[in-house]
């Protein structure tokens, strides 16, 4: 039968136990240096093996070839308990691949928005791919150093701070799930510092409407775009100005979502982030460019249909960039636009689509000449009955 392999395998021999090997980092000093088994020098000691194609190093915190033979059975064991039947077993040893699998499989259970679920994916990507760098399998040897760590390589991703306090948030949330799914003991995230957050970080740049005009003229011209191409995102763009839609909801508009009134049309549907209801009107001339334009089975205006929404999204978004253009900055103008001509704010938060006024507040509250009025005569009011103090 020939010498039997160290490794438990699955019935399509797959290994789910893999072959830890002991091997030794010697110092430079060391007289066996070159001979990573020599097993009685008092160099450090180290693990390595492969499991699922990738290769895994960490140290066995020891000098002593007897006790890294004692972490090696220690980790055995963590896959062996690991390989459990799903669903998953609470106060298990769980990997984090494994860990990432339930949470999103629960997110996805309980009707997360598809952009939200998308940021979680990504989130937790690269949670998983530092936790590889790191030769960390099991969710439960993630510790608070490890996150504090891993928290310094966000801003290769994120030019905020709303945006790491937003990916922190997730975070947070996915190892709430593991503790409360006892995969681990304790939410080494909670421990995490906080991310502050000023005023500043909610500052909206809107287009002007000499400068949205300009953009408009320039698209035309623009030689690296088809025809086809220029109409659909100088339209794109007419409709976020006027309608306040974000981008993804603009671009997946759907022709049944375009309701005429008359000489006016309305945009009637659900923003794909919050799922909170539009009705806004457009105006007319807007609303018959929409119905000239074409694209795949015709069920929608700019998206054929036939790929995801992120992705129909990314195409338009790098459209916007030859023009030098931010999607967010004609939905400010709309926002702007209204306040500016004394629209009442809770108006405005429920054409933006917002959850909450609060959030619009954040962002518009400085553009709201009409709210700046009525607490300058909340104040004046308040103040009118009162005298100076006495010298």
């Amino acid at each position: 039968m020939g010498r039997c392999s160290r490794r438990v395998r699955s019935c399509v021999g797959q290994p789910e136990i893999p072959s830890i090997e002991i091997f030794v980092r010697h110092s430079p000093d060391c007289k066996y240096a070159g001979d990573e088994r020599w097993k009685n020098c008092k160099c450090r000691k180290h693990l390595r093996w492969s499991w699922k194609g990738k290769q895994y190093r960490q140290s066995a915190k020891t000098r002593s070839w007897e006790r890294a033979q004692d972490a090696r059975r220690e980790l055995e064991l963590k896959y062996k308990s690991a390989q459990t039947p799903k669903p998953l077993l609470p106060n298990k040893p769980n990997t984090v691949e494994e860990a990432i699998e339930s949470f999103l499989a629960d997110k996805r259970g309980g009707q997360t928005a598809r952009n939200t679920l998308a940021k979680y994916k990504l989130t937790l990507q690269r949670l998983q791919d530092y936790c590889s760098r790191q030769a960390i399998v099991f969710v439960r040897d993630i510790q608070l150093t490890h996150l504090s760590a891993w928290r310094n390589e966000w801003g290769k991703y994120y030019t905020s701070a709303f945006a790491l306090r937003n990916n922190q948030s997730r975070v947070r949330h996915f190892f709430r799930y593991c503790k409360a799914a006892k995969m681990i003991d304790d939410n080494p995230a909670l421990d995490l510092s906080k991310i502050k957050v000023t005023d500043d970080d909610f500052n909206i740049d809107p287009f002007s409407e000499k400068v949205y005009a300009k953009i408009l003229r320039a698209v035309p011209a623009c030689e690296g775009l088809s025809k086809v191409n220029r109409t659909r995102l100088r339209a794109l763009m007419q409709l976020q100005r006027w309608s306040g839609l974000s981008l993804v909801d603009a671009v997946c508009l759907a022709k049944d979502e375009l309701v005429k009134m008359g000489d006016r049309f309305r945009i009637d549907k659900s923003r794909r982030k919050t799922h909170t209801h539009i009705s806004n009107v457009i105006p007319g001339w807007l609303g018959r460019e929409l119905l000239k334009l074409k694209a795949g089975d015709h069920q929608y205006f700019f998206w054929s249909g036939e790929s995801t929404p992120k992705s129909a999204t990314n195409v338009y978004d790098k459209l916007y960039r030859i023009v030098n253009g931010g999607s967010h900055r004609f939905r400010h103008l709309f926002a702007v636009s209204l306040l500016e001509k004394g629209i009442d704010i809770r108006l405005v938060s429920k054409a933006l689509g917002h959850k909450s006024l609060s959030v619009t507040e954040r962002h518009y509250a400085s553009w709201s000449p009409k709210q700046q009025s009525s607490l300058e005569a909340a104040l004046s009011k308040a103040w009118a009955a009162s005298r100076p103090a006495r010298s």
